[in-house]
């Protein structure tokens, strides 16, 4: 049981774009072995492509891989939120994300999601393919914002804008900030606690501007909190 819970847990898992070309993709299986393979494709696809689906299907119908198509024609941060999900959802497993084919917004949402998320996955491994050869390729972590910070953002840009005290009360009711309830002066507390832990970061990354003050001051995502509530 265990062994199969271990295997389980360590499928290799191939990310990638659909181009015109199959036979580098194949050609990657042959290393890699994929036991589930997630193709990012637009909704309708030229000939050459559909003929370089079918190959990959035909292969995962004979090694017994897996098969996910992900259609998908929106903007790039659309793809990045897509492509967390899967890297979450795959967590426990060998990511193979591939670079070699698609378009050029894809590729970029690919090399941006192996920088953002390589700490949530057990590994992922950014890949490239050169006259047939495997090429790994370096991915570098970029500093998320913390947690409550995140959920913050996500909570505004939900709303479009909210009230100091709409967002004190939603972070602390749903335990996304805690402080001791023994602690007298509970309500004061929580304000420094949401200042110090969430708004005061969140304005050191440029994602929030606040106008007024006190608890009835107005929160609103600037343009670079809008990338990151898009991707979150």
């Amino acid at each position: 049981m265990l062994q199969m819970l271990q295997k389980l847990q360590n499928q290799r898992v191939h990310i990638l774009n659909l181009g015109f070309e199959s036979k580098w993709i194949l050609d990657s299986f042959k290393i890699s072995r994929p036991d589930k393979i997630y193709i990012v494709r637009k909704k309708e696809e030229e000939q050459r492509a559909v003929e370089a689906e079918g190959k990959i299907k035909e292969f995962a119908k004979n090694s017994g891989a897996e098969i996910f198509f992900i259609k998908f024609d929106e903007e790039i941060y659309a793809l990045i939120k897509k492509l967390r999900e899967i890297i979450e959802k795959e967590k426990e497993n060998l990511i193979y994300l591939a670079i070699s084919s698609g378009q050029r917004d894809n590729v970029s949402a690919f090399i941006l999601s192996s920088m953002l998320f390589c700490n949530v996955a057990k590994e992922i491994c950014l890949y490239s393919l050169k006259e047939g050869e495997f090429i790994t390729l370096p991915h570098f972590e970029v500093k998320l914002p913390k947690p409550e910070v995140i959920e913050a953002i996500k909570y505004i840009g939900g709303k479009g804008h909210c009230i100091k005290r709409d967002l004190r009360d939603h972070m602390f009711k749903n335990g996304h900030l805690k402080i001791d309830k023994k602690a007298k002066f509970v309500g004061h507390n929580e304000y420094i606690k949401l200042n110090r832990s969430v708004l005061d970061s969140a304005l050191e990354w440029g994602l929030i501007k606040i106008d007024g003050k006190r608890k009835g001051s107005r929160i609103r995502l600037t343009e670079e909190g809008e990338k990151w509530f898009k991707i979150f």
